[in-house]
């Protein structure tokens, strides 16, 4: 099974009648499951006609695509290709699956394969015919491509973007990230598989380095926008700076046992400064007891307006949150700032375009 209860050769009855529904256009599934010699085979075969042009797509098929998985296919599809000989018809290497991710369609688009995913994205390249329908990833194959981003995961998208410049190996990523072996590991063959990271060695030796931070970035940027901003809980806290407040909290949650980690434009201001001042700071807290009885003992009164401490209701806060002390304040890593940057209104762009420029540098 590949999505949502499809197999292979119920993919492959769907490309053939999305292609029935172009202009002119006819498609017919001749085959599933085609040994092509002792060692080879074939997930489907498809004979095309195109505005006269007789086509015949020889098909390989995945449940999802990457950059790394599409490099794979293209060898294994040319190797195909290798061995079956039309006169009458032209041969067209292709790959179906449930969801391609933006990279590994640029591939196959580069190396004039062809492809189609369960989203209705067609790619048909042929002499004389050029096809190409683009669309988005359909939400439920999109999770595919998000989970990378989410909860534990993301702490490990975090070290290595704060250590980009850095060969890694598990251990490494685990202990930095704290986090189990197996998830750093997980977390880093599936940045493999998109070609974020490059490895050297094998084994228990094997290392990796980030590689596409800019692409890292973005893929995070876009999956943010397809989510809510996690919600505020607002408190105003007796006092006459954001300086003073954030040592108060410092105080506050090192005698209550919290942690803490300030972002947003506090927390970009600290990194790359750009505004004269500040007279709101956000945060993230944990664990839940230990932040209550942190903000009792500076006096954070709940409030609708005229707030200066605002608290990120972010579910997966716990113990050893990822941050930078500087000047005797825990700041959320400078990435970390970047995305919640993004998420807020007001001034917040502008913060964000700016320690991007000069602190992530990108």
């Amino acid at each position: 099974m590949i999505e949502d209860g499809l197999n292979s050769a119920e993919m492959l009855e769907r490309l053939a009648s999305s292609l029935r529904e172009l202009p002119d256009t006819d498609a017919r599934l001749v085959s599933t499951e085609t040994m092509i010699d002792n060692h080879n085979r074939l997930d489907g075969i498809i004979e095309a006609e195109v505005a006269g042009r007789e086509l015949l797509l020889i098909i390989e098929t995945r449940r999802d695509a990457f950059p790394r998985d599409v490099r794979e296919a293209i060898w294994q599809l040319r190797n195909y290709q290798h061995h079956i000989q039309s006169t009458e018809r032209q041969v067209i290497p292709f790959l179906v699956a449930a969801a391609i991710s933006s990279g590994a369609r640029e591939t196959l688009r580069h190396e004039n394969v062809g492809f189609y995913d369960m989203g209705g994205t067609l790619f048909l390249p042929a002499r004389g015919t050029y096809i190409f329908i683009d669309r988005a990833v359909p939400r439920k194959s999109r999770k595919i491509f998000d989970t990378i981003f989410k909860g534990q995961r993301a702490r490990v998208l975090q070290t290595l973007f704060d250590r980009k410049g850095d060969w890694l190996a598990v251990k490494d990523v685990s202990e930095a990230s704290f986090v189990s072996p197996a998830t750093a590991s997980q977390t880093l063959a599936e940045l493999e598989r998109r070609e974020w990271v490059q490895a050297r060695g094998s084994g228990p030796t094997k290392t990796r380095k980030l590689v596409e931070p800019q692409k890292l970035v973005e893929g995070w940027q876009l999956y943010l926008t397809s989510q809510k901003p996690l919600s505020l809980k607002r408190y105003y806290v007796p006092e006459q700076s954001a300086d003073k407040l954030m040592r108060r909290l410092d105080d506050a949650c090192h005698s209550a046992g919290a942690e803490y980690a300030i972002t947003g434009e506090a927390a970009a201001n600290a990194y790359t400064p750009h505004l004269s001042s500040i007279s709101q700071v956000r945060c993230r807290i944990g664990p839940v007891e230990a932040g209550k009885i942190a903000l009792e003992r500076i006096d954070a009164r709940p409030v609708q307006e005229g707030w200066n401490l605002a608290i990120i209701d972010d579910p997966s806060v716990g113990q050893n949150l990822l941050c930078e002390r500087r000047d005797g304040i825990n700041y959320a890593k400078p990435l970390q700032v970047y995305l919640d940057l993004l998420q807020g209104s007001g001034r917040s762009k502008d913060m964000a375009a700016h320690l991007r420029s000069e602190g992530l540098g990108l």
